[in-house]
């Protein structure tokens, strides 16, 4: 399956944001954001997209410039908003918008919709620091993560200890979690493990979130994680993304450690 229809595919499922799905593909954020657009432009959806043929995917002309329809809108100065926000967490970002759209017909111009404007703000935020309370939709994603202490089997003939590495999947809105152990954790037992613990849900998430084992990601520094040519494949062959929580000061693995904590209780 070639990017651009993956890429199209997660977009149309929903449920991850543009900078996951780059992150999940190794793809420029510029090219998922035209995708996104040619999504919202076109009416793609997903069924329409697993219709098409690698060529009528390749073909898919990209949305049309939108220099001139930029300049027709009033573009916000989003900073002083977050900043607003930030004092005031009582504000909303509906009313940021209402105002926005009052100040553009003062201007004789268009307002953005909503939906972009919430995607204008959600990034003038993120680069001043805020941070907002993860709301965990069901069937979004699972969190996948080994325990950090190690369990054992003991044979009752000889006394002879063996290692069991614990492996932890959980469902982040229905507080559901799989584990099991195994002997090891090379990549086999990790794709085993998922794949069982997709079985025993009886369904696959939009989104797989593993923590950055060696077993799902590559590191190319210290600082970036990108998901193993194995993994991709396993999401591909179940239809769902996968984006490794991230490496420096992640707040989203709440979830996959307190899970851990539990197992390991």
């Amino acid at each position: 399956m070639s990017k651009k229809k993956m890429t199209l595919l997660m977009l149309a499922k929903g449920g991850v944001s543009q900078s996951e799905v780059a992150a999940a593909l190794r793809a420029s954020e510029r090219d998922v954001s035209a995708c996104a657009r040619a999504i919202r432009e076109r009416g793609v959806t997903f069924d329409d997209v697993s219709a098409m043929t690698e060529a009528e995917v390749d073909g898919m002309p990209a949305p049309p410039a939108r220099e001139k329809a930029e300049s027709a809108h009033l573009v916000p100065d989003m900073a002083p908003l977050a900043e607003r926000k930030k004092r005031n967490r009582k504000l909303t970002v509906k009313t940021f918008w209402m105002e926005h759209c009052e100040a553009a017909a003062a201007a004789g111009k268009s307002a953005y919709s909503y939906q972009t404007f919430c995607e204008m703000f959600a990034e003038a935020a993120e680069r001043a620091g805020a941070r907002r309370r993860l709301a965990h939709e069901p069937g979004a994603k699972a969190y996948v993560d080994w325990a950090g202490d190690t369990a054992s089997l003991t044979d009752r003939l000889t006394g002879a200890k063996t290692k069991v590495y614990v492996m932890v999947v959980a469902l982040p809105y229905s507080d559901r979690f799989w584990a099991q152990g195994f002997a090891d954790m090379r990549r086999r037992s990790w794709q085993e493990g998922r794949a069982r613990a997709l079985e025993d849900f009886g369904g696959v998430p939009r989104m797989l979130v593993p923590d950055n084992a060696a077993t799902a990601t590559d590191r190319s520094s210290a600082c970036v994680t990108l998901v193993n040519d194995e993994c991709r494949r396993f999401a591909e062959h179940y239809g769902a993304a996968v984006v490794p929580a991230r490496v420096r000061r992640p707040r989203d693995k709440a979830v996959a450690e307190s899970t851990v904590d539990l197992v390991e209780r």
